[in-house]
């Protein structure tokens, strides 16, 4: 991947594109770590967002 996060729309953009990296894992415990790590992100990212303005993430967690 390669890929430097800087910031958190970075973050998302990784979060969405690592269950797509999941899928084509061959072993199933590494897809298992994408999948966490996918997760983890996506967990990060969203309480940075709410850290910085907390309406902002209470409107991002009704999509979620």
């Amino acid at each position: 991947m390669g890929q430097s996060i800087t910031s958190v729309v970075d973050m998302v953009s990784l979060a969405g594109d690592l269950p797509r990296a999941a899928k084509q894992a061959g072993a199933p415990e590494l897809a298992e770590k994408i999948q966490r790590s996918a997760a983890e992100l996506e967990k990060t990212a969203l309480a940075r967002v709410s850290q910085a303005g907390p309406g902002i993430g209470a409107l991002l967690d009704t999509f979620a």
